[in-house]
């Protein structure tokens, strides 16, 4: 009962924009997370992300755009767009009939580090 308090509500982060129900456009968010980014690893990442067919394809591609992000910006902003990324990823695996998250080699790369 004490816990039912209105200030011990969780405020983490709401991601309500997170309706992506489309390969592509899940492909486009990973694109996002790094398009103010000016490096050729960028492209390298772009490239490879055109080929990805499933999340779990994504999924590898994660920690390579964590580097690229953490090397040009901050560590926090690299884990507040990858866990963004995270959310999407689920919320794609959670709603799409042909992909389950369990699909995913294992949980958010945020909660690792």
């Amino acid at each position: 009962m004490f816990f039912k308090l209105p200030w011990f509500k969780d405020k983490g982060p709401q991601y309500h924009d997170t309706q992506v129900l489309e390969m592509d456009f899940l492909v486009s968010e990973f694109e996002e997370a790094m398009d103010d980014i000016e490096d050729p690893m960028r492209n390298r990442l772009r490239a490879a992300l055109v080929v990805c067919n499933t999340p779990k394809d994504l999924w590898f591609l994660r920690s390579k755009i964590f580097s690229l992000i953490s090397k040009h910006h901050c560590e926090y902003e690299a884990h507040q767009r990858v866990a963004r990324l995270d959310q999407k990823m689920r919320f794609f695996c959670e709603h799409h009939p042909e992909y389950v998250i369990d699909d995913l080699p294992s949980g958010p790369m945020a909660l690792l580090h």
